[in-house]
């Protein structure tokens, strides 16, 4: 017979147990290990890594639930299946079985198959375990790789972007050029904004897949004013009617991140808003949440379809569909900085029934 993979250790006080369970999985290919009482069975798994053990419960000195918790307590053991085999049968034995970290309980008497196949499912299992553990460090990898990557290019490319939007402006504030050349030095500049907003997506997309994210108070009174100093020339270009409260009240996240989703929910509101535009940017408490704030931005142009909202943060999808400008993935970004937050994003009709209204929410400070 074809050996089957896997080291079993035995463990029992009971040497007829042990001789019936010996033999039958012996017959089958598997190498099993023997250990007579609790002690002995920490020493010899310890020595031995087996990949499975079947540990009856009522034994000397130290039962099988006292040994699988020290078992459960060392990194090195933790991750053995434990499949108790026990005359024990009711409730609160096998709860006890399972909260001390058994995977499985099977009670005497038993039928060999039985036993056979609850082993080959729980090595089966460990073995897709370990299988996933690989995968995911191999992706863990590469999401590293592919963040430094992106960072590297991101900052080389962040330097000469700007030595030609500053010439590009310097030469455009002169206002020497006129017909023609004045409208493609407009293009140039607009084509080098598009990518500086690129460069800055990537570099926080990077930053959004660390792990750890140490959220503080937010003071959303600068960061809105440092969000509308970013978009000063587009607010300036568009003419905007800009309408806001007068005090903000502060968040927990992160100053950096919340003044991106700002930069987006604004610059959308500029880009696709009617004419004369008009941005709305408020706040409200969420009454079904307490001590969470949400803060909105509205604009009066065309608003997005009903059908289209499910799907507006997704990756590559445009506010204004598939003609307009834009990269399509400053809304997807939103989506994560607020979900890494612990907030939510939003878009619905504005309240006036004209344009949309982006929000998020964010705990109260």
């Amino acid at each position: 017979m074809k050996k089957a993979p896997g080291k079993i250790l035995l463990v029992d006080d009971n040497p007829t147990n042990i001789d019936v369970l010996y033999n039958f999985l012996a017959d089958v290919g598997y190498e099993v290990l023997i250990a007579e009482d609790g002690m002995s069975a920490l020493e010899r798994v310890s020595l031995v890594s087996p990949d499975l053990i079947l540990l009856d419960v009522m034994m000397p000195h130290i039962d099988g639930f006292e040994v699988c918790r020290k078992l459960q307590e060392n990194p090195e053991t933790k991750e053995i299946p434990v499949i108790f085999i026990t005359a024990l049968g009711s409730v609160e034995d096998k709860i006890t079985g399972f909260k001390t970290g058994g995977v499985d309980y099977v009670t005497k008497p038993f039928q060999n198959d039985e036993i056979l196949a609850r082993i080959r499912n729980h090595l089966e299992l460990r073995d897709m375990r370990k299988s996933l553990e690989i995968q995911n460090d191999q992706l863990r990898t590469q999401n590293e790789a592919l963040d430094a990557y992106a960072r590297t290019v991101a900052h080389d490319l962040k330097n000469p972007l700007n030595l030609i939007l500053n010439f590009a402006k310097f030469i455009q504030d002169e206002d020497i050029l006129t017909g023609v050349p004045k409208d493609d030095l407009g293009r140039i500049v607009d084509s080098a904004e598009q990518m500086n907003h690129i460069i800055q997506d990537l570099l926080l997309l990077a930053q959004l897949r660390k792990e750890d994210v140490h959220m503080v108070q937010v003071n959303m009174d600068a960061v809105i004013r440092h969000s509308l100093d970013r978009l000063h020339l587009e607010i300036k270009k568009h003419h905007v009617d800009l309408e806001m409260p007068t005090s903000w009240p502060d968040a927990i996240g992160i100053s950096s991140w919340v003044q991106a989703v700002w930069v987006n929910y604004i610059s959308n509101a500029i880009k696709y808003g009617g004419e004369p535009r008009k941005v709305k940017l408020s706040w409200e408490k969420v009454a079904h949440q307490p001590g969470t704030i949400r803060y909105r931005v509205e604009d009066n142009g065309v608003g997005v379809p009903p059908e289209h909202q499910a799907k507006i943060f997704d990756e590559f999808t445009r506010v204004g569909g598939e003609r307009s400008e834009g990269h399509g993935i400053g809304l997807s970004i939103v989506r994560r900085i607020i979900h890494r937050l612990g907030g939510e994003v939003e878009v619905s009709a504005s309240e006036n029934g004209i344009g949309s209204c982006f929000s998020f929410t964010l705990k109260q400070a």
